[in-house]
């Protein structure tokens, strides 16, 4: 698979991608394996957040 078919764009464009826009998207694929650990942390932190009183209910 080319570098142009493996990004989640493949194809679908003539003209090259910015570099800023590689550099920008590079780690999605990171990011993707990180999400749940980093969801169930911030929902770690909000009940902790809760139990001391500085977030309601609401």
């Amino acid at each position: 698979m080319t570098k142009k078919q493996s990004s989640m764009w493949g194809g679908r464009f003539t003209e090259p991608t910015d570099a800023f826009v590689e550099a920008f998207t590079a780690s999605v694929e990171f990011d993707q394996r990180l999400a749940l650990v980093d969801i169930l942390g911030s929902l770690a932190h909000a009940k902790m957040l809760h139990k001391i009183g500085i977030l309601s209910d609401e």
